[in-house]
Parts: C-alpha cells; sequence; structure tokens
C-alpha cells in the first residue's frame, strides 16, 4: 500500500478518540499513556530530582556527583535514540517495547545493590536507559500517530501528558517511600510497576493501526525510503527544528534535575520542594494535553514559540531568587514549555515529513536534543559552585529559549 493509500485510509477513521468504535486506537493510546507514565523519560529525568538529596545523605556523595548521573542518561539517550528509531521503522514498536519493559524492570531492581561507589551508580544510570530503548517516547508516539489524522494533535497531547503524570504522582509518592524505606527500595518499586502495569497493558493493547502494519510487513527498509531520509534531513526545516530542540535539550534536563536543589537552597524543606514539582508536573501534563487540543488549531511552531518565551521569563524570576506563590508561577511556566516541545515535535514531523521515517526523524532530533541535555545538564550545579548561585546559569538558560524560540519563527517547510 502507498503512502498516499494508507493517508487516505487514515483520513476514513473516527477523528477521535473518545469515539467508542475506535476501540484499537482508544487502547494504543491508553497503553501509551501508561507507558509515559511509568517509562524512562518520567524515572530516569524527571523524577531525577528526588533522589538527589536522599543519594547525598544515605552515600555521602557531592550533589554535582550525582547529578553528573544526568548528564550521563543524555549522553546515553543521545546514543540510543537514532538506533530506537531505525528499530521501530524496521520492526515496529511494539515488539521493541515489550522486550524493553522486562529489560528496564530488572535494571530497576539492580538499583537494590547501590553502594557508597559511585561508580556503580555511574553504570547502572548509564545502563538503565539503553535497557529501556523501546520505551522512550518515540515508540509510543509512532503507534498512536499511525492511528489518527485530523484529531492527531489531541491524541499525542493525550500520550503524551503521561510523563505530565507521571511527573506530578511520583515526587511525593517517590519522597514517602524513600523517608520510610530507602533509596534503594525506591527503585525497586519504580521497577515492580514497570513490571506488573506497563508490560502487561502495552502487550493487551500497543499495536499500530492495520494499514500501517501492512506497509511495513515483512520488509526491510527499502533503499528509496532510505533516499528519502536522507534527503529530508537536508532541508532547511528539519536544519532549523533540530536546532531549535538542540537549544531546548540544553536546558531541558538541568532545570527538571535541579529545580528541588533550587528550591532546597533557597530555604524551601525536601517536602515543599517536592510539592513545587509535583505541581510543575501537573503544568507538563496539563501543558501536553492544551498543546495536543491547540495543534489541530493553530500553527504549532507559533505556539511553541510563545512558550520557550514563557519558559525565559521563568528562569529569570528563579534567577531573582522567588518567594512566595511565584515558584509555583516559575514551576508552571517551566512546566509548559515540557508539556510542549515534544507533542509540537511529533505533531511537525508527521505534517511535514509523514511517517516512512517517523522513528528516524525523531530518533534524530532527539539525539540533538540529549547532546543539548548533556551540555547543559551540569550548568546549574557548575553556576552554584563557583558563582555561589544558580542565577548566571538560569540567565544562560533564559537565553537558549529566547533563541529557540526565535527559530521556530523562521522561515521553512511548514508543519501545518
Amino acid at each position: 500500500m502507498t503512502d498516499n493509500a494508507v493517508a487516505a485510509a487514515a483520513d476514513q477513521r473516527p477523528s477521535t478518540i473518545l469515539n467508542a468504535s475506535n476501540r484499537p486506537a482508544i487502547g494504543a493510546t491508553f497503553a501509551a499513556t501508561v507507558g509515559l507514565v511509568f517509562g524512562p523519560s518520567t524515572f530516569l529525568l524527571f523524577v531525577f530530582g528526588v533522589f538527589v538529596e536522599p543519594l547525598s545523605k544515605t552515600f555521602g556523595w557531592p550533589k554535582p556527583s550525582i547529578l553528573f548521573a544526568a548528564t550521563i542518561v543524555s549522553l546515553m539517550i543521545m546514543v540510543v535514540s537514532p538506533i530506537q528509531g531505525y528499530l521501530i521503522d524496521r520492526f515496529g514498536a511494539r515488539p521493541i517495547v515489550l522486550s524493553s519493559c522486562l529489560a528496564f524492570a530488572l535494571g530497576l531492581g539492580g538499583m537494590y545493590f547501590l553502594s557508597s561507589n559511585i561508580s556503580s551508580f555511574y553504570i547502572m544510570y548509564g545502563l538503565l536507559p539503553l535497557l529501556a530503548i523501546g520505551l522512550w517516547p518515540v515508540s509510543y508516539l509512532r503507534v498512536v500517530s499511525t492511528w489518527f489524522e485530523r484529531r492527531l494533535g489531541l491524541a499525542i497531547g493525550i500520550a503524551n501528558g503521561g510523563i505530565g503524570l507521571g511527573a506530578a504522582m511520583l515526587p511525593p509518592i517517590l519522597t514517602y517511600i524513600i523517608l520510610n524505606g530507602s533509596v534503594q527500595w525506591a527503585y525497586v518499586s519504580l521497577g515492580v510497576i514497570v513490571l506488573l502495569i506497563v508490560l502487561p497493558i502495552n502487550a493487551l493493547f500497543l499495536f499500530e493501526s492495520p494499514e500501517a502494519r501492512a506497509t511495513r510487513a515483512g520488509a526491510a527498509l527499502a533503499p528509496q525510503k532510505n533516499e528519502e531520509f536522507k534527503s529530508l534531513i537536508r532541508t532547511q526545516s528539519f536544519v532549523i527544528l533540530t536546532v531549535a530542540f538542540f537549544l531546548l535539550g540544553f536546558v531541558n534536563t538541568g532545570l527538571v534535575t535541579n529545580q528541588i536543589s533550587l528550591l532546597i537552597d533557597g530555604g524551601a524543606t525536601p517536602q515543599q520542594a517536592a510539592f513545587v514539582q509535583a505541581v510543575f508536573g501537573l503544568a507538563v501534563l496539563v501543558g501536553r494535553f492544551l498543546t495536543g487540543v491547540l495543534l489541530d488549531y493553530v500553527s504549532a511552531k507559533r505556539m511553541m514559540s510563545a512558550v520557550c518565551i514563557g519558559g525565559a521569563a521563568a528562569c529569570l524570576l528563579y534567577a531573582m531568587g522567588p518567594a512566595g506563590a511565584l515558584v509555583y508561577l516559575c514551576a508552571i511556566l517551566i512546566g509548559m514549555v515540557y508539556g510542549a516541545e515534544f507533542d509540537v515535535l511529533s505533531y511537525i514531523i508527521k505534517r511535514s515529513f509523514g511517517l516512512t521515517a517517523f522513528g528516524r526523524i525523531y530518533g534524530t532530533i532527539f539525539a540533538v536534543f540529549q547532546f543539548g541535555a548533556a551540555l547543559g545538564a551540569t550548568l546549574l550545579p557548575l553556576s552554584r559552585a563557583h558563582y555561589e548561585s544558580y542565577a548566571p546559569g538560569l540567565i544562560v538558560y533564559a537565553g537558549a529559549l529566547i533563541v529557540s524560540g526565535l527559530l521556530l519563527l523562521m522561515p521553512g517547510k511548514s508543519s501545518r
């Protein structure tokens, strides 16, 4: 079946996931959402900050040394993402996801054996992104994108909202487990969730549309498809999008992993900081859903540009040492950036480049995003160490977000 035939068939599918007759699409979206609630994006990045203080107290490790693990994760994702993209374009998302659930759960269980040797911590944080190779967002977004055309933005927003939901739910829960058990048991608990919840739900409901399976059935990636991928990554639209997301990545991991430490440094208790992080998670959740709804009606790039400016304002407010309700405003504005970025990326890739090379294009941009994250992850700890303040690093982050927002307004192949 040709790509045009697939697109024509897609136009005949129910336009909304709330249509009860479209149960396989509902099931796939539900599985994707659950997978992202309890996936590596949430566990290794969005709630990483919850573990920093307990790890420091338990093992006596300096915070900058602990935060280096976030850089390791970003570097590993940079390596893993293109491989993941190739695998799901070649074999489909389902087998890669299911095998990764088991491997990732076992890896998280292995965190029980953490010792005072920080090298073992680094090794595990280098290994976990690889064990979770099929569980990064592109696998789930590829599946959801095969089911929808007219309500693509809404479907992506609901699925991607899982990361925000996880970021909102897990900090208080993990803080409770750590305070009443240990940091090792918190990691083990995450592994049990993947094994007993994520794996069965994905096994039952995570399927691509029949048209997408027919397009890929039994064939290796054709040479013409490889040539199409090579031509797409040379377009102006791809280059602009990649640079903009490199800058977003530069800010992304550094903010999410340091927000709790930044707040505690400003006088908040760990419980108060965890609550602000939960508000941030709720903002991510709302941002993902709201972005998904709006993507079907407004320009994806203009919307992302506006959200970047809001994030830059939050960084500047944090740099001035916000107190009281301002910390919640900052958390919300930053959460909206996180809520929008990958909804927008998935939407632009589907609309501008199609599904043929969706996994490889997404994986390539995500790898560049993580390269930026690796460079930016240690900026705030270094700023704190050298200037005794997070403010200089936060100002740099604000500048990166402004430039990213401006790049997205540059002319190129439109996502609309």
